[in-house]
């Protein structure tokens, strides 16, 4: 690896270098290279890690993490010591200093300054000290602050060009270096997004077919493999923002003597019947000085920098309140807005009603502003008060609204995507913060369901207009047969600016002598799933299946068995290309694996599938135990999170030792 340009990395401010050089300090140590910092030479390194004596254990893990990278790049291990042991005479050599060291601190490195998550990097003489904000708890834990680690992957990415494409060895992608120079640095990298967050999909799981899935000692290695994975990719949060459907357990606790609280349909108030859904009278005034209530009682009221957060989430289900008041907060509906409503979809019959939430979301955020300034009101742009409001309605920019489309997965026409995104517009104009709290990676089972060039479109598209965060549910972990998706999703956390096809690249990269091959692989199932737009809504439709519970009803029909044949040739010329290639060849491998997976579940699908009721087990017990045979052998290749395939095909076959199967409980 040649040495790389003299560019500064840095994604916060500069900060300039005359404030801390003046201080007095052994010349030899200080001395600034003019070419930069080597930290590899001649294809080994040359650098020594230093932690502080007492590293918090995001450090520790920072040193550990740095470590293992380098030696993958070079062979060797870089020695690692604690600050005290090095001497006045060791500094004539180079070190990494990192997390909150002496040596840091007298480089002038303003730790009070940092905010959570950002780290200080910079060269100092013949050294390197990567120190930010590190907080205790475990290094990947999301509500950590751990910006030392931050920062060394910052170094990893930008000057080792590592790549982390899946969770484990295989997935992570370090070229061999023969010298690697860091440039003159003086900057803070604070991730751009507030919070990162991508759902773990740890709760999906069958809980009556547990052998559909991953064994009990696989499935904890996997999520502590993807946990480590998520980090390496920054997922984190510098504010604990906490929200969800705030109201399910209200009609329960409070219906009795306040039904004017609940929804009015039909002249009635409540759920339409019982144990049913219920919306929120979300205009009622007494509502709003509850939710404030509950919230002081949780103590957001308590002065405090950081931005409190009062969740005003409508419970999961459409507003359909019909009462006067919360009518009277309507805007007119889009004129284009029953154009793009799926006529099957839940919400069709509903009115547009997202001017009401917005006005109550402003409202319910005025009294909180009296007892805490930092009051955040959070609500979701979801159901039928999902499109943009109409009436011209400008709300605080201390409430943040969750951008959930409801029924428009991948793919989209050219004008749904482009409708998607004038309603992200529409609602960045009301002032409000904006995240994007998307379902889309609940969508295409373990098949090879590729849509990485409308989702990237979409995101960079909100990322430019004053998207705040993330929070994706869910990461269900399909590696080996969806991971341009999958790469995009986490990669343009990081660098939103890069064109996708760019970040795909490094993806493709990692297959060596292969790249170009995977890539028309890559590219056959997308034009695929793009082409099958029309047979994917006609056949869920069809078969009465969920896109996000229930894909194993349809999977046989959307990928029948000989859908594979033309992909299957295309990674036996990958793997021909890979020839020689030792980890090339076994990423190319992956992906057969994976794919020979989906080939499975599309023949078991075929027997078992409750889309056809002369199903059975019995029908389907070849192919089940082929199925499950094939998972037990390679449930540690990392292929797919076998748990999420287990709980989708819970609700979308006909098992053995079920009498009568669930059905999938809220299809779109």
């Amino acid at each position: 690896m040649r040495a790389l340009s003299r560019r500064t990395f840095a994604q916060g401010a500069l900060l300039g270098l005359s404030h801390w050089l003046g201080v007095c300090r052994p010349a030899d140590a200080y001395h600034q290279p003019s070419d930069g910092v080597t930290l590899v030479a001649e294809g080994r390194p040359v650098v020594t890690l230093v932690t502080p004596d007492t590293p918090t254990d995001s450090v520790h893990y920072a040193a550990v993490e740095l470590r293992w990278h380098i030696e993958k790049a070079t062979g060797s291990q870089p020695a690692t010591v604690t600050e005290s042991k090095v001497t006045s005479a060791r500094l004539g050599k180079t070190h990494i200093f990192l997390g909150d060291t002496q040596f840091a601190r007298k480089a002038g490195v303003d730790f009070d300054a940092l905010g959570p998550e950002s780290c200080a990097i910079r060269t100092v003489g013949r050294h390197l000290c990567i120190a930010g904000h590190d907080t205790s708890g475990s290094p990947v834990d999301v509500n950590t602050s751990a910006g030392t680690l931050f920062g060394v992957y910052e170094l990893l990415d930008r000057y080792f060009a590592v790549r982390w494409l899946w969770p484990g060895e295989l997935g992570t992608f370090v070229p061999k270096a023969e010298s690697v120079v860091v440039p003159l640095q003086d900057c803070v990298v604070t991730p751009r997004f507030m919070q990162r967050h991508v759902r773990t999909g740890a709760g999906l799981r069958a809980k009556d077919h547990a052998e559909m899935g991953f064994t009990a000692a696989a499935a904890e290695e996997y999520m502590n493999a993807q946990a480590a994975f998520l980090r390496r990719n920054r997922m984190g949060r510098r504010i604990p923002a906490r929200y969800g459907h705030a109201f399910v357990n209200w009609w329960r606790q409070y219906g009795a003597e306040h039904p004017e609280w609940f929804q009015l349909v039909n002249g009635k108030r409540g759920p339409s019947w019982l144990g049913g859904r219920f919306s929120m009278c979300i205009s009622n005034p007494g509502l709003h000085e509850e939710i404030v209530s509950q919230w002081r009682q949780h103590g957001g009221d308590r002065p405090g920098h950081l931005p409190t957060f009062v969740n005003a989430v409508e419970n999961d289900v459409p507003g359909q309140c019909e009462c006067d008041a919360c009518k009277a907060l309507d805007g007119p509906e889009p004129p284009s807005y029953r154009k793009f409503i799926p006529s099957k979809s839940k919400i069709a019959s509903k009115p547009f009603v997202s001017d009401r939430y917005a006005r109550s979301w402003q409202a319910i955020q005025q009294i909180a502003a009296k007892y805490n300034s930092n009051a955040v009101v959070v609500g979701y742009a979801y159901m039928n008060y999902f499109a943009a409001p109409t009436s011209g309605v400008k709300l605080s920019p201390n409430i943040m609204v969750g951008f959930c489309p409801s029924s428009w997965f991948y793919p989209r026409s050219g004008d749904e995507q482009d409708w998607i995104k004038a309603q992200w517009s529409g609602w960045a104009d009301t002032q409000a913060k904006l995240f994007m709290r998307a379902n889309y990676f609940l969508d295409g089972y373990c098949m090879p369901h590729i849509f990485s060039t409308q989702f990237a479109d979409e995101f960079q598209s909100a990322a430019n207009n004053g998207m705040v965060g993330t929070d994706f549910d869910s990461l269900t972990g399909h590696w080996a047969t969806q991971g341009p998706n999958l790469y995009l999703l986490l990669r343009l956390h990081i660098r939103p600016d890069v064109p996708a096809d760019s970040l795909l690249s490094e993806y493709y990269s990692a297959f060596g002598p292969a790249a170009a091959d995977v890539r028309k692989y890559f590219d056959f199932w997308e034009t695929y799933t793009s082409d099958g737009r029309a047979r994917l809504h006609d056949t869920f439709e069809a078969l009465g299946a969920s896109r996000w519970r229930s894909w194993a009803k349809a999977a046989h029909a959307i990928y029948p068995e000989e859908s594979f044949a033309p992909a299957e040739a295309l990674l036996d010329r990958a793997a021909s290309s890979a020839n020689g290639d030792q980890e090339a060849s076994m990423r190319v491998q992956f992906l057969r694996l994976g794919l020979q997976h989906a080939k499975l579940c599309s023949l078991a699908a075929a027997k078992l599938t409750l889309g056809n009721p002369d199903s059975n087990s019995e029908k389907g017990r070849a192919e089940l135990q082929a199925l499950l045979a094939f998972r037990r052998a390679h449930e540690r290749m990392w292929i797919s999170n076998l748990n999420h395939c287990a709980w989708v095909e819970s609700t979308s076959w006909t098992l053995p030792g079920v009498a009568v199967q669930s059905q999938d409980p809220d299809p779109e």
